[in-house]
């Protein structure tokens, strides 16, 4: 599972205790301060990877941890294995809409599933993008369990997912 919120709050912590073990150390605050202004994963740049390449011991947990964060959560379009789904995530993205979390939504699924903070408009999407008969409609209508609306890729088990107002 990603949660880019979760992951992202995780380090800010694991950063502050190493500020607070090493005082003298100022990359620390500044790789701080640069995860603190990446608010979604439309912000990411490699800039933490570059800090942490140019700057800091490998042997450090936390290094390894900004790495992996600022991959995985950068390129999160590239573990798309659906083409149509990747256009839509990247069409998303480009429109300044951001994930939400990424993983293993239910307990069936056997792939990753991209949820994003938005109500995805379905006819404006079809319109825009051409989708091929192994993309689905996928409607969820229980408050219980979440309101969502998205397509998914019965060949992959992929799915892009948004909210329903």
């Amino acid at each position: 599972m990603y949660n880019f919120n979760f992951e992202r709050k995780r380090l800010i912590e694991s950063l502050d205790f190493e500020i607070s073990q090493n005082l003298e150390n100022s990359i620390f605050v500044s790789l701080k301060n640069i995860l603190l202004e990446q608010t979604s994963i439309n912000k990411l740049n490699g800039a933490i990877s570059r800090i942490v390449i140019d700057s800091l011991d490998f042997n450090l947990k936390v290094s390894g941890e900004l790495i992996n964060f600022d991959s995985n959560f950068r390129n999160l379009s590239n573990k798309i294995k659906s083409k149509e789904l990747k256009n839509l995530f990247k069409f998303l993205i480009e429109n300044n809409f951001n994930t939400e979390f990424v993983g293993k939504a239910w307990d069936n699924c056997n792939a990753d599933w991209y949820y994003f903070d938005c109500s995805l408009n379905i006819g404006k999407i079809k319109s825009k993008l051409s989708f091929g008969h192994n993309i689905v409609l996928h409607e969820n209508l229980d408050n219980k369990s979440g309101l969502e609306r998205g397509f998914i890729d019965k060949t992959t088990g992929e799915a892009i997912i948004g909210k329903i107002n």
